[in-house]
């Protein structure tokens, strides 16, 4: 897939405590979750879908369950385990938070690639020079317009981490304090306002990232020096009396619908959140791709 999901990373790190000893006894309750410890009993881990994070022995049998809209304690992100191993349940307020299916999440937004976010449907939903893959807003590029962000390249339109030359690793650690995620260095953060403008906390990394949400609200000048005018859905898009004006103005329209210009992808998109694209293919503006 063309985005993979950040909760991999925390998964993948499980991975690291697989010659602990045996499971604990006395975690009764805690569903999916399992307790690992050393030979000792002094050093734990509590993993669940989730990952792993530290857990107190005695205690973790009642608390930390991996439940959905929970971020993972130990990440640095809102929502962190509290004395005693347990967790408050993820602030969608103050942090991006992690889910498991659309039920966890709230407030309108969908589960997108972990994250409970305000997803997106078309291009023209995330604003200039970003494109919607799968749900996210991310940033697009072309053969004239490259990857600007360090360890990323140019993936069918859309930049994505670059596993062959990632700006951070193992062996080449960022400076200043910052945090290395998908090879890419970025800063740590508790909530939102740890984060730059344009950025959001993600609560499963610990970190900053591009904010992935739809950007609606075209007030101001924008839409007209485009030609377009700012309609209801909070979008700027061209209006239209006839299809035939819509050809004019873009070959790819094909359609005056609502008295906006419609793309085919927007009138018969080939993927939608609830309808996605087969396994290899992403759903990038409507088009498995």
């Amino acid at each position: 897939m063309l985005l993979h999901s950040p909760l991999a990373k925390i998964l993948g790190r499980g991975a690291l405590f697989l010659g602990i000893a045996a499971t604990a006894a006395g975690c009764g309750g805690c569903g999916d979750a399992s307790l690992q410890c050393d030979s000792d009993g002094e050093n734990c881990l509590l993993c669940d879908g989730y990952g792993c994070r530290p857990a107190v022995p005695d205690v973790a049998g009642g608390a930390g369950q991996g439940g959905a809209g929970q971020a993972p304690a130990g990440q640095g992100g809102a929502g962190q385990g509290g004395a005693g191993g347990d967790e408050a349940a993820c602030d969608a307020e103050l942090t991006t938070c992690p889910c498991d299916g659309d039920e966890a999440c709230d407030d309108g937004t969908r589960c997108v690639d972990g994250l409970c976010i305000a997803a997106c449907e078309f291009s023209y939903q995330c604003g200039a020079g970003r494109v919607c893959v799968n749900g996210e807003c991310a940033e697009g590029c072309s053969d004239s317009v490259p990857c600007a962000e360090p360890g990323t390249r140019c993936d069918r339109g859309v930049c994505v981490p670059d596993p062959e030359n990632p700006e951070c690793g193992d062996a080449a650690p960022c400076e200043g304090g910052a945090i290395c995620v998908d090879g890419a260095c970025t800063t740590g953060c508790a909530t939102h306002a740890d984060c730059a403008d344009g950025e959001v906390c993600n609560a499963v990394t610990g970190a900053c990232m591009p904010d992935p949400s739809p950007q609606p609200g075209c007030g101001g000048t924008a839409c007209a020096a485009q030609g377009q005018e700012c309609m209801e859905d909070g979008y700027c898009h061209y209006p239209c009396a006839s299809e035939q004006a819509c050809r004019l103005i873009d070959s790819r329209f094909i359609r005056c619908e609502d008295g906006v210009c419609k793309t085919r992808e927007e009138v018969a998109p080939e993927c939608t959140l609830d309808a996605p694209c087969p396994d290899g293919k992403d759903c990038i503006s409507g088009e498995c791709l």
